[in-house]
């Protein structure tokens, strides 16, 4: 499945004294498979761009279409969009509602009108999706759990609707380092597992580890889209922009500045240390 914005405007409050533009004739394709990181400081259009992908906001201007069709066209049916793009919000726990997990798990499912059998399994499968064992959580409530394991409910919840595409803005806001972790190791496996991943964060690092392509938003607009590499080579740019760089690029520009030869364009731990135990054992043999 494909998504593509074509010269998407969103204007809030068009007409009146608070009118503004949150994005601006962005274009962009979301390719099967990709994990697509949303970059920009705060105010830059990041969240409105993410909320047109699965049609929660309509554009003022321009089109969204999935797979070629227009999903704000008549007769475009609905629910094939929340079928195939899940939107995750900031604190998706917020949203929790039912008095069981397992009932909050099949809220989606059921507006699909499916069975209960076909209900039933898509939550167990959701549940475990997102390492929650059914036997174990499905008739407590939601809020007798932690944070982070109301966090996967609410993802499982999405996920049973069996998108292709994860759209996500800062899923690992709020929660501590083993939860964060845990978060986006989940999210990396999804995306191990088939689903394509849109994912809004402010952590370069994240990006660095994660996404196989960044999309960075400035003032409402595209301003540069490309592989990590490829973005994150041009630090000053981004500082610019009022955005930092990953921990490991102002490693290696520490190391450069002081006359050792670490490569440029090493953004990933596991780069890095590949490349220190390369200039280690370089040492070593001129010794």
């Amino acid at each position: 499945m494909q998504v593509t914005l074509e010269n998407v405007t969103h204007t809030y409050q068009p007409g009146s004294p608070f009118q503004a533009t949150a994005i601006e004739n962005v274009s962009l394709t979301i390719n099967p498979g990709e994990f697509l990181a949303l970059i920009g400081h705060t105010g830059s259009g990041k969240s409105t761009l993410a909320q047109h992908i699965n049609g929660l906001l309509r554009p003022t201007t321009g089109r969204v279409l999935i797979d070629g069709k227009d999903i704000h066209e008549k007769g475009f049916d609905k629910r094939e969009i929340r079928k195939n793009v899940g939107l995750v919000f900031q604190y998706p726990e917020h949203q929790l509602f039912e008095e069981t997990v397992a009932k909050d798990v099949a809220f989606g499912p059921k507006n699909l009108g499916l069975s209960g059998e076909e209900i039933d399994e898509r939550v167990k499968e959701a549940l475990e999706r997102v390492g929650l064992p059914y036997d174990q959580v499905a008739e407590k409530s939601p809020f007798e759990l932690s944070g982070g394991q109301m966090r996967r409910v609410a993802i499982a919840g999405v996920l049973a609707m069996r998108p292709k595409l994860l759209v996500l803005d800062e899923p690992a806001a709020g929660l501590d380092p083993q939860s964060r972790e845990d978060m986006l190791s989940l999210i990396l496996g999804l995306h191990r597992q088939g689903t394509a991943v849109v994912m809004v964060s402010h952590s370069m690092d994240d990006v660095a580890r994660f996404s196989t392509r960044a999309v960075v938003m400035e003032k409402g607009k595209v301003a540069m889209d490309g592989t990590p590499v490829e973005i994150f080579s041009h630090a000053e740019k981004l500082e610019k922009m009022g955005l930092d760089v990953p921990g490991i690029c102002r490693l290696g520009i520490l190391l450069r500045d002081h006359q050792l030869p670490f490569p440029e364009n090493i953004f990933r731990e596991q780069d890095a240390l590949a490349a220190i135990l390369s200039l280690w054992k370089g040492d070593r043999h001129a010794q």
